[in-house]
Order: C-alpha cells, then structure tokens, then sequence
C-alpha cells in the first residue's frame, strides 16, 4: 500500500512539474511570437488589406456601422457578406480599450500560445505528461503555427484552440463544454461549421454518444445552410459559397451537388488535382513534421475531412502556399490528435517500439524545423522577420505614423494598403485608386507602392492614375517624407 502511494506521488510530482515546463513553453512562445509580430510590424511586412479591415470592422461596429468595411468590394460593404466572423464580436472589448494596430495580432499570439494547454492534456490523458509536455513543444514549434503568426489575424485560425479544447472536453464526457466550444467554432468563420458535421459523426460513430453527435452535426450543418442562403446573401454577397467554388474547366461551380456530380464524370482530373507535386509538397508539410503518424488514426484525422477536401481538391494551389497557413489552421488541431492516437496505440506497446517511435518523431520534428528555419528557398518571409529592422526602414515608418496623424479622424482618405491599420478608426478609407479622384486626403507610397488587393485595376493602371494625382492642380501637397506623399484636395 505504502509503494502504491509513492508511486502516486512520484506520479503527481512528475505531473505537476511538467505542467510548469509547459507554462514556461508556452511563455517563450507568446514572448517570441509578440516579438516576431512587432518586428514583422516594423519591417512592413503587412498584410494590409486584412490587417486594416479587421480593424475597421471592429471600430465601426463599435461606432454603429455593423462590421463595416470600406475596402470590401468597390464601394465598401458589410464584411459579413464576405464571412461570418461572428466570433469577432467577443474581441470588440478588448479593440475598444487597446486600440492599436497589433492589437489583433497579439489576440491570436495569445489564443495559439493556450491553444498547447489542450494538446498536452489530451496526450496526457492518452499516455503520459511527458509525451503531453512533447507534442505541445511540436505544436508550438509547428511550420505551419509560426507561419500563422507571421501572416498575421485571421479569424480562420481560432479553429486551433477551439476544436482541440472541444475535442478535449469530449474525451473527458463533459458534453456540455463539448457542445459549447463546438458552437463557438462554427460561429467563428461559416468554413469551419463544416467540421462540426464530421465532428458529430465521429461522436456518434466513435464515442457512441448518438444525441449529442446528431446536434452537434445538424447544428454545424444547419448554421452553414443557413450563413451561405440566408445571412450572407442578406449583408450583399454575390458568391455565397466565396472559398468552396470550383473551377470547372473555366465554369465556376458553387453546388456542392455539381461538385461531386463533376468528378464522378473526371475521375482523373480528381486524382491530377490532389496529386500534382504542390499537393504532395503540401501533403509532407503538413505530416512530416509529426513522422507521419496522423496517418495511423484515420478515424480522427478525418473529422477534417470537410478541411482536406476544400484545399486539396477544390482550392487549386491557392489555399496551399506557405505564406496562406489560414486555409490550413483548422486542420491542425486534428492532425495533433491523430498523431496523439496513433503514437498511444505504440506506447502502450512493449516500451521497446515506443522507443524507436519517440526517436524517429523527434528526428522527423528536427529536419522539418531545420528546413523551416534555415531553407531561405522554403521560408523567406520567416527569415526576413527575424532580421534586424534596417535603418532604411525604420525612417519610413517613422515618417509614415508621422503623415498618419495629419489625417483628420473624421475624414475620407484614399491611400495605401500598408497605411490601412494606421487609419482603419473611420468609415471611409479606399485602396488606391478606388476614389481616388472624391476623397478628401490621398496618401500615395511613391518609394514602395502598395496597390489594392482587387483585380480590377494593373499595376500600370494605377501607376498611371497616382502619376495623375501628382499632377492634378485639384490637390495641394500636405506632407512630403521619405516618398511619402499626403494630398488634400482643394475645394473649389
């Protein structure tokens, strides 16, 4: 009796220390990555279409404008056409007390950096804390986790801690935070309610829990249904599936039911599709990394499936690139999982094989990192947000924040995409050239021009367009540094 309790204890102690190692880990994480986001921050490296319209969003929401975005379409329209961020209403709180341009970005530090506390436990539960303590480290120190960082917010990515927080509650028969993460994740993009449908199958297959899968999936389907013919088409959308079409031969499909319909007739298109070499490029990034284990518990791996069939059949090769992690966070989560199932199924094992398995996932991890980090050919964005901010660079921004507050807040000013966060706090801010000949201030980068995201215009058009500003006598010049160039018009 008295081994037994001390076998406990050591249990317990060892338990208790690993938890305090994986705080630790995930403190350098969120302290590396808040680092790597001011410094990408500096360097320019900006996004900004997406990082200035979530700001927008939120701060016309908050002025009562619902999910207002001037820079969607040509005239600005409710963002919610676009995607049902629903979700992003928990962050308006948070928006209206740290109004600053990173302030998102260190919301997704932050959710990604806690999102390790479920993948611990979850392995915890399946083997031991310290193969728990072991795939947190791989989670956090993922390709495709850093790269999120990198990119920046995306509201695709709070798929990562709410389905494996979801995933944990259900392994613990606690059905109701279960249903409760699952609800938030359908509400955080209507993309991600399609996995609640296979979610719900596997509760029903797997766990036997057949009332609570059965909601869980006609909730998830319900909530998509209804987003995409109902809610989307109400806020203006003109495409209400957006990521699900597919290019058929030059026809875009947007029913799932054609969808399928098509490939039962082309099969091999089908098979070109998801096995040309950037899908099996894409294919090895996305399990090497974890010594392809995912791929020995298919059961989880494919509550994805929704996820894998989006980006590997009808995406092209848009949804795959490494600079796009977005379209790849949610199926992370069950990647993990998996790989977590398949590794308890050889530790439980004569501990012989787990041990080749535990060396052969550690080398695995090893050269993935390796080629992450050290291949400029495979990650250059990474390495560029690593260095040093250059002086060059740093005058610009500095000039840039300089012009920026010039802008009256109750203005309409058309600029460039990498000034949108500086100026995302009013309603009326266009990507040149879209109005660029009716709004009240024009801020145009002649040193590193960034045009809008829309197809509509080339680049020689608006090349040509801010070479008529500059000499149109209807502006007279505000500010001028370091190429920055600040027009306000001259009212007549």
């Amino acid at each position: 009796m008295a081994s037994k309790l001390e076998g406990l204890e050591m249990s317990r102690s060892a338990c208790d220390k690993n938890m305090v190692l994986l705080i630790v880990f995930i403190f350098a994480f969120i302290v590396f990555s808040s680092w790597l986001t001011f410094n990408k921050f500096e360097h320019n490296m900006w996004d900004g279409h997406d990082q200035g319209a979530y700001c927008q969003m939120l701060w016309t929401t908050m002025h009562g404008k619902l999910f207002w975005c001037s820079v969607t379409g040509i005239n600005g329209a409710c963002d919610l056409a676009i995607h049902m961020n629903v979700l992003m209403f928990l962050l308006i709180p948070v928006y209206w007390i740290f109004n600053f341009p990173v302030t998102l970005n260190i919301i997704q530090v932050l959710y990604l950096g806690i999102a390790a506390i479920p993948v611990y436990l979850i392995a915890k539960e399946k083997m031991s804390s310290k193969v728990g303590l072991l795939f947190a480290v791989f989670y956090l120190t993922n390709n495709f986790t850093i790269q999120s960082i990198i990119e920046g917010f995306q509201p695709r990515s709070m798929a990562v801690p709410l389905s494996l927080f979801g995933f944990y509650f259900l392994i613990k028969n606690k059905y109701f935070l279960t249903s409760l993460f699952m609800c938030l994740l359908a509400l955080s993009q209507e993309s991600n309610s399609m996995l609640l449908i296979t979610f719900g199958i596997y509760i029903i297959l797997i766990q036997r829990q057949i009332l609570l899968g059965a909601l869980i999936s006609f909730f998830g389907l319900g909530w998509f249904m209804l987003t995409i013919n109902i809610l989307q088409p109400h806020f203006g959308v003109s495409n209400p599936l957006g990521v699900l079409q597919f290019d058929a031969a030059g026809t875009i499909l947007v029913s799932p039911l054609e969808i399928i319909r098509y490939f039962i007739f082309h099969p091999i298109e089908f098979f070109q599709r998801a096995l040309s070499y950037p899908k099996l490029d894409y294919f090895v990034r996305l399990f090497a990394p974890l010594a392809f284990l995912s791929l020995f518990s298919l059961k989880e791996l494919l509550i994805a499936l929704p996820v894998f069939l989006q980006n590997f059949i009808l995406g092209g090769d848009r949804f795959i690139r490494p600079e796009n992690p977005r379209h790849t966070m949610p199926l992370l989560p069950f990647i993990l999982i998996s790989a977590i199932y398949s590794a308890s199924y050889f530790y439980s094992k004569p501990k012989l094989r787990w041990k080749y398995i535990w060396v052969f996932l550690v080398i695995c991890w090893g050269i993935s990192t390796y080629k992450f980090v050290w291949d400029y050919n495979y990650n250059q964005r990474f390495l560029k947000a690593l260095a040093p901010v250059t002086q060059e660079e740093k005058i610009h921004r500095q000039a840039l924040r300089k012009i920026v507050k010039l802008v009256p807040a109750d203005a309409s000013i058309c600029g460039d995409l990498k000034a949108f966060p500086f100026l995302a706090n009013r309603f009326t801010f266009y990507d040149i050239p879209f109005h660029i000949e009716d709004t009240d201030y024009v801020l145009i980068d002649t040193k590193d021009p960034n045009f809008s995201a829309k197809p509509i215009k080339s680049r020689e058009e608006c090349l040509e367009i801010i070479a008529e500003t500059l000499r149109s006598t209807d502006y007279t010049v505000i500010k001028e540094e370091d190429g920055l160039v600040l027009l306000k018009r001259i009212i007549r």
